[in-house]
């Protein structure tokens, strides 16, 4: 396995991601608590129109000096994380995406990664990590063993970007 930074061109390749999931609950913040509610979801992979738009994003972060890492097999992009280039109120850096191919979970990668850019973060001089999470549970949950909490109260800006999603703060 190997870890590297991407290269502008690399970054289409995140389409190798194997996005595939079956979600059966989700969480809801709730008077600042998190509520798991049973939704049913099979994820099959990437849309094209998703596709698309993440390789916008990430190209948008890669030009603003950002921070993307891949992990590597045999040459196939199999996770992806990426970390914004600012601070915010001067101590806070955002984690923007965290990918990792559907056979590769559970195996420590995604720990690996969020390692890899809390160590970028804090050498940017970050003391914590924002992440907006898609509410799936085992994505918040994902965060939550790594010692995230709910953001209190979350960043008015990102919260209105994504308001659907669980805003949290990991420390650094």
């Amino acid at each position: 396995m190997e870890f590297r930074w991407l290269t502008r061109k690399e970054l289409t390749q995140i389409e190798n991601i194997d996005r595939k999931e079956l979600i059966e609950e989700v969480y809801y913040v709730r008077d600042q608590e998190l509520k798991l509610v049973k939704e049913y979801y099979d994820i099959e992979g990437w849309l094209p129109s998703e596709l698309a738009l993440y390789t916008q994003r990430l190209t948008s972060i890669f030009d603003r000096d950002g921070v993307i890492i891949g992990a590597f097999d045999k040459d196939i992009l199999i996770g992806i994380v990426s970390l914004e280039s600012y601070l915010i109120d001067g101590k806070t850096m955002k984690l923007d995406m965290l990918y990792v191919s559907h056979d590769y979970r559970k195996k420590g990668l995604g720990r690996r990664l969020v390692d890899i850019i809390s160590q970028e973060a804090s050498e940017l001089g970050a003391k914590e990590l924002y992440i907006s999470a898609t509410p799936v549970r085992n994505t918040v949950d994902f965060y939550l063993r790594l010692g995230a909490e709910l953001a209190n109260p979350p960043d008015i800006y990102l919260f209105e970007l994504e308001p659907l999603d669980v805003h949290l703060i990991l420390p650094i």
